[in-house]
């Protein structure tokens, strides 16, 4: 068990290290917010390349819920879509999403909490034991997520700020690609209807 935990760990910081090499944040000078600035913002990057989400896709959708588990323990759930087109989210349309769960949730009214998640694919043999997980995909049959880690830095009010980055398979570019996201006050809505992704995710 030992030897699992530190493979994993080696991975989180490999992981880390390619991603602060493939995706150069912007110096202060190009950061066109000012620093305490309660605006929502993202970044994203896409093997390296620059999007702006907010023009990139036709709209972009959150959605979070608190539940109790018959373990009595409190599960939260954000799921934050792109999608490329405007309308009702549906599985058939391409976009993307970001899935944060927690599994023992603190007993709050914020909708998840700040902290570490994490997901080492599918040889991670400690997946079972992680009460915070994070899922980056996209609706196909072939999509999987190699990782994908993220931090929540804070949660104020139910607006979140944070990162996350990861390696998944794109069924419809048929390649693997490496995405950095870049988020600051970004709020949670609750309308069921954003998401797909709701209750026993």
């Amino acid at each position: 068990m030992r030897h699992e935990e530190i493979y994993n760990y080696v991975r989180m910081i490999c992981g880390s290290l390619l991603m602060v090499g493939m995706f150069m944040i912007p110096s202060c000078e190009d950061n066109t917010l000012e620093e305490n600035s309660s605006e929502p913002m993202m970044q994203l990057w896409v093997n390296g390349d620059p999007i702006n989400p907010f023009t990139y896709y036709g709209q972009i959708n959150t959605y979070g819920e608190i539940s109790v588990g018959e373990d009595g323990k409190i599960k939260k759930l954000l799921v934050i879509h792109f999608q490329r087109e405007v309308g009702r989210v549906l599985p058939e349309l391409e976009h993307y999403a970001a899935i944060w769960v927690d599994k023992n949730g603190e007993d709050n009214s914020d909708l998840i909490d700040a902290g570490l998640y994490l997901n080492y694919g599918p040889t991670d043999t400690l997946a079972h034991t992680r009460e915070q997980r994070m899922d980056m995909e996209i609706i196909g049959s072939f999509d999987y997520t190699d990782f994908a880690q993220s931090e929540i830095y804070v949660n104020n009010d139910n607006k979140i700020s944070g990162m996350a980055n990861g390696k998944f398979y794109n069924p419809y570019r048929d390649e693997d690609q490496l995405g950095l996201l870049i988020f600051e006050n970004i709020e949670i809505g609750t309308d069921s209807d954003a998401t797909f992704y709701t209750g026993d995710y």
